[in-house]
């Protein structure tokens, strides 16, 4: 069997197996946190380097011909929620390095993308629009961080080697394993696992859905703290917030495509509420609320049909 600390193991022989997801699986209950596509595939790697050729069943039967995670390129063709592997710059005092990163195209501008990119608390800005001169320079660039790592035995530096060089491959098996075994669910670039998420209560999303009526797109993070009772912070809790929000499209809806979702309302919060302003139906000049009347679930409805309910709150 194949070295895995040679190229041809990673080019004709690695598959992403069963065992590595169960690997997975273990890895996310043992420690209860999410875990970003590059650090999954790291372990994965660095599994291969220290441990040797993996013999279990693959993951899937076959394999995509087209990669769903690619190296970046300048003069490649991007669009939302594709995944590349950039090469992230790091300085602490005077030592400066690079380091593969998984990133996810968010949005795609005339000259340029916008990526999040894994482990990274900020978006990112890559140029699309590249000289023949650039072009050569980048591609001189990759060439040289790749041949900096290659033949060492050093596992964390050849695992660095491997998700440059054959990252494509790698990254993307990946991926699409993650992606079609319905145990893991990912939120705005992490997996988890779907057994240990802990759905909010039905009063909670009830509480959730008027703290928001006022409040613009928000992001799954960010709507936790407008949970009331508050839940357990932690993994367990947000994406459990997120599958419910995510099963509720007549409460909650998602502005923003792919897996990176800002939620707004979809129809009216339920339950009763008490105004703090009037309002009448222009059409029939009923009075449906006043201020300091409690005001049922049906004219909550009403309200929100008409454009209203945000004005009386």
């Amino acid at each position: 069997m194949t070295d895995p600390f040679s190229d041809r193991y990673w080019i004709e022989e690695f598959q992403v197996t069963q065992a590595d997801l169960d690997r997975i699986a273990a890895h996310i209950r043992e420690t209860g946190q999410a875990h970003d596509l590059t650090a999954l595939a790291r372990r994965v790697v660095r599994g291969r380097l220290r441990h040797g050729p993996e013999t279990s069943a693959p993951a899937q039967p076959s394999w995509a011909e087209d990669p769903s995670v690619r190296l970046w390129d300048p003069a490649g063709e991007w669009k939302e929620g594709d995944h590349a592997i950039v090469a992230v710059y790091f300085r602490e005092d005077d030592h400066k390095w690079f380091e593969p990163f998984v990133g996810e195209v968010t949005r795609v501008e005339a000259d340029k993308v916008r990526m999040q990119v894994d482990a990274l608390g900020e978006p990112r800005s890559y140029s699309t629009r590249a000289s023949p001169d650039d072009l050569l320079k980048w591609r001189q660039f990759v060439e040289e961080l790749v041949a900096a790592r290659r033949g060492t035995k050093d596992v964390e530096t050849q695992t660095e080697y491997v998700i440059l060089e054959h990252g494509e491959r790698v990254v993307s098996q990946l991926l699409d394993a993650l992606r079609a075994d319905e145990r893991f669910v990912r939120l705005a670039g992490r997996w988890f696992l779907r057994e240990l998420a802990v759905s909010p209560t039905e009063e909670q999303l009830t509480a959730l859905a008027w703290a928001i009526l006022l409040e613009e797109p928000q992001p799954t993070a960010d709507l936790m703290p407008l949970v009331q009772p508050p839940p357990t912070k932690g993994a367990p809790s947000l994406f459990g917030l997120y599958l419910a929000i995510r099963d509720r499209s007549d409460l909650f809806e998602n502005v923003e495509p792919g897996q990176r979702p800002r939620w707004i309302l979809a129809g009216p919060p339920p339950g009763t509420f008490t105004p703090q302003y009037p309002a009448y139906d222009p059409e029939t000049y009923e009075i449906l609320c006043l201020p300091g009347e409690p005001t049922p679930p049906e004219v909550v409805s009403r309200l929100w049909d008409l454009g209203l309910l945000k004005a009386v709150v």
